[in-house]
């Protein structure tokens, strides 16, 4: 059976695969944390996955986005993860959305899903996003990964604060875009997939109100209110 380990867990039983199955994830952007949570999501059985990304694949994006290989450099994000994701899980439904996320779009574009993952590492897309996910009241699992380090929140969940109640106004965009280290976009996306999972299932405690930021480089991982 698929998920017969699931089924070994404490306090975790067919009712809880049951809601997985019947639940939905938006994912917006496919590209380093999107490839960790779009490949967990699939295989913990969730039924239904939009994959959102505008990009195509380039060869800068191998060292981290592992949903790819460089025989697809040059193809849609959006189309190759979607393709990817009904690999690995036949069972689960997968809808392709290869459009950027706007003010304008952002609402039709998310309502009807339970969850929304912000893994973009577009400002005016997370904007847009969190905007949406406040007005729809649907939870958004915020992540963000650069250098040795990143950042983990669920917001809009349970009456818990938005980014933009966090950062107010967007950064300064660099020219040249930031270094960071292959493995830590997965190591954030995977955390942000546990929270989806939590979420769903009603398993366990929420990263809601509070703003995880780890430093692995260091060793370091700190937690504050929001």
């Amino acid at each position: 059976m698929r998920y017969a380990r699931h089924l070994l867990l404490d306090n975790f039983d067919e009712s809880h695969q049951e809601r997985l199955a019947k639940s939905s994830v938006l994912v917006v952007g496919a590209g380093g944390l999107g490839s960790a949570l779009l490949l967990y999501l699939s295989a913990a059985g969730v039924g239904h996955i939009g994959v959102l990304d505008f990009d195509v694949i380039s060869t800068s994006n191998l060292n981290r986005q592992i949903l790819y290989h460089p025989g697809l450099v040059g193809e849609l994000k959006s189309e190759e993860a979607a393709k990817r994701v009904k690999e690995i899980n036949p069972d689960c439904k997968v809808t392709c959305f290869n459009r950027k996320v706007t003010t304008e779009n952002a609402a039709d574009t998310i309502r009807g899903f339970d969850v929304v993952a912000d893994a973009t590492d577009n400002f005016q897309v997370r904007y847009a996003v969190d905007d949406a996910c406040r007005k729809l009241n649907v939870p958004l699992v915020y992540g963000t990964a650069e250098q040795w380090g990143g950042q983990l929140s669920v917001f809009h969940f349970n009456g818990a604060k938005g980014y933009s109640d966090l950062y107010p106004e967007a950064p300064e965009v660099k020219k040249t875009p930031p270094g960071v280290m292959g493995p830590m976009p997965g190591f954030i996306g995977t955390r942000q997939a546990l929270e989806i999972i939590k979420i769903i299932t009603g398993q366990g405690e929420v990263l809601a109100g509070k703003l995880m930021v780890f430093d692995v480089l260091n060793n370091q991982n700190l937690v504050f209110d929001i």
